[in-house]
């Protein structure tokens, strides 16, 4: 096997995409050189071609379908894009390569364009793996009286799924009792942490260019402060030419507006109090290795030999956050979550989230967490209106009250939106969900992101896609280490649950007044939850238990159990398993 090859198995692999059909590597592998792409682009364009077309599985068929879109994107003129219009013919493909094109090019009154739309709306034609008729299914049709739309059918990839309640990743095997078998039988108390914690809705899209400018500076120069005091250094203007070396702070950021950050256009931009807001070049070639992104904020030892290029020697130690209350839960605590979209990407049946609340009935946890999207914004279904005559609000509220009404009493639940929740803010830092019917003193809803105290234990979680976005933007050179566990540290040695800047995403909206006062980690965390599209896992990071328990999508969940003995680690202390479905 080839070094492109593997570097392309690699990547895929972040994802958690297996390649199981022989021959794929090998077109992949040669659609790589033909394209002139890196593996991590070439396997990060199929992941949104493929999330684009209702999942495509990785095989000799969707590799096919992504080489002939890619080849098309790249050869199709405006010309061309108009006379295929006018040949459009009824298939199960109808406009899934083209809509986008046809969309950009065709204005809403093009003859062609009303053409397309007449024969999409005279025509049935099933999705790829969405059955056309709806399956007398017994279980689904309970479903659909309390949770789906009523012409929902069930889904057949989630029907045929294999290895239903296999582990697959462990945390702490072996390191202490990991049985699930039973609940520790007592109720846990659980609170929103911090004075701070965001709990009501707030006014948004109201936000000025000075207002966002003033929090960005705001952060920068408290973080200037910290990494200046931690590693006994004095920090000079980063524009002032200097031939002996000094300590500088400032954020990274790009010289263009477009395209992705890389070692050749990167930037260091200084606080408007040390270096006028300034921002010069950031040569990296001294430094043995480096991994850095958009919006990170560096201390830095090096010269700037001309006043407009920085050459670093050394990056100075990020500040390490600060330590809660050492004494910890003495009696067991388990833990159940998962995270959001609750239905398979083929069906609105929401059988995943059912036989998730199945679970939780008969294992009785302390705590169930479920971060969303509740409704996804991106579901195919979602997204054409497929959802018999219910709105976006009926389907949140039947899952709130399915959750709710099935949910012992004695377990504990914490709800936690998404941005790409539907009926939801579609903001950062979000507030908590809105329900207009009574949940309960069982029931918490928090905000994304927040940190809640389960007796003693600190949990922070968002269902934000940190991880994935910063594997898109991260430039880095000789790192060594883990990758996923090194994306996991730049939150920590930023100090923040979405260090990025400019976001990663389009449902990211981030508030910056306001992400400068809920957006940031007060304490080190004992077990922190980072939901991903990327492969799960668990990890000691500096000593907190990480968990990335995939996506119900994809079919995991994850169970916690943290033992409860009084003067030892939580890390030596926890067990956590992600579990399918």
């Amino acid at each position: 096997m080839s070094k492109l090859t593997d570097n392309i198995k690699e990547e895929l692999e972040n994802f958690g995409v297996d390649v199981l059909q022989d021959g794929v590597m090998d077109k992949l592998s040669k659609l790589c050189s033909e394209l002139a792409l890196k593996p991590s682009d070439l396997v990060d364009e199929w992941m949104a071609f493929s999330v684009n077309n209702s999942n495509l599985e990785l095989d000799v068929d969707g590799i096919a379908k992504f080489e002939k879109f890619k080849l098309n994107a790249t050869a199709v003129t405006p010309k061309a894009i108009k006379k295929r219009s006018s040949l459009i013919t009824v298939s199960t493909h109808i406009g899934e390569l083209f809509d986008d094109v046809l969309d950009a090019y065709l204005p809403e009154s093009s003859p062609n364009r009303t053409q397309k739309r007449k024969l999409e709306e005279s025509y049935t034609v099933p999705k790829p793996g969405r059955t056309p008729t709806r399956i007398k299914d017994s279980r689904v049709a309970d479903l659909n009286a309390t949770l789906s739309p009523i012409n929902a059918s069930p889904s057949q990839s989630y029907s045929q799924r294999k290895g239903s309640g296999d582990v697959v990743c462990t945390f702490n095997e072996g390191g202490v009792s990991d049985s699930f078998d039973s609940s520790p039988g007592h109720i846990v108390d659980i609170k929103v942490t911090s004075d701070r914690a965001l709990t009501k809705p707030y006014k948004y899209m109201f936000q000025k260019l000075s207002s966002r400018v003033e929090s960005l500076d705001e952060h920068l120069e408290i973080m200037e402060k910290m990494i200046a005091e931690h590693n006994g250094v004095e920090l000079e203007n980063l524009a002032i030419p200097s031939q002996g070396e000094v300590c500088v702070v400032g954020r990274v950021c790009s010289d263009s507006a477009v395209g992705k950050l890389n070692c050749h256009s990167a930037l260091i931009e200084g606080s408007l109090e040390t270096s006028t807001g300034r921002a010069v070049q950031l040569d990296l070639s001294l430094l043995q290795s480096y991994s850095i992104f958009s919006g990170q904020i560096l201390g830095l030892r090096g010269t700037n030999p001309t006043g407009r290029r920085f050459i670093p020697t050394e990056i100075l130690k990020p500040v390490p956050l600060k330590i809660g209350k050492q004494d910890k839960p003495e009696k067991e605590i388990t833990i159940m979550g998962a995270c959001g979209p609750f239905t398979t990407p083929d069906s609105l049946a929401y059988e995943p989230l059912a036989d998730l609340i199945e679970k939780v009935k008969e294992d009785k946890p302390n705590v169930l967490i479920l971060l969303g999207p509740f409704v996804d914004v991106k579901h195919s279904l979602v997204e054409s209106g497929d959802i018999g005559n219910m709105t976006f609000e009926d389907l949140v509220n039947n899952q709130m009250k399915y959750i709710v009404g099935n949910v012992p009493s004695t377990t504990k639940v914490v709800i936690v939106p998404s941005s790409r929740d539907i009926a939801c803010d579609c903001v950062y830092p979000q507030p908590p969900m809105q329900l207009d019917f009574p949940i309960g003193d069982h029931v918490t809803l928090a905000s994304d992101p927040c940190t809640i105290d389960v007796n003693g234990l600190i949990m922070s979680l968002t269902s934000s896609d940190i991880l994935f976005h910063l594997s898109r933007e991260e430039v880095s050179f000789q790192p060594g280490g883990d990758r996923l566990g090194r994306l996991v540290s730049h939150l920590f040695s930023q100090n923040s649950f979405y260090p990025l800047y400019p976001c990663g995403d389009d449902h990211m909206n981030l508030d910056y007044p306001y992400f400068v006062k809920h957006g940031f980690f007060e304490l080190k965390p004992d077990i922190l939850l980072l939901p991903s599209t990327l492969r799960y896992f668990t990890k000691n990071i500096g000593g907190t238990v990480v968990v990335n328990p995939g996506k119900m999508d994809k079919g995991t969940y994850f169970k916690l159990k943290f033992n409860g003995k009084k003067d030892s680690k939580v890390t030596d202390n926890t067990v956590v398993n992600v579990i399918k479905i």
